[in-house]
């Protein structure tokens, strides 16, 4: 089965801060997701990045 999302190594910067360092996400037909992590894990970042509001 095919994902029908998927995204390899992205990598976000803001400054001299790394919001994503490599991150690898697949999203296969069917599952339900949760992301969950500390404040300033890179949560909304990684969000934004694959719905392409942020450029990774």
């Amino acid at each position: 089965m095919e994902p029908i999302l998927s995204a390899k190594g992205l990598v976000k910067r803001y400054g001299r801060v790394t919001a994503l360092d490599h991150c690898d996400f697949e999203l296969m037909p069917g599952e339900i997701l949760g992301v969950i992590g500390d404040n300033g894990a890179g949560k909304s970042t990684l969000i934004k990045a694959l719905c392409g509001a942020v450029t990774p």
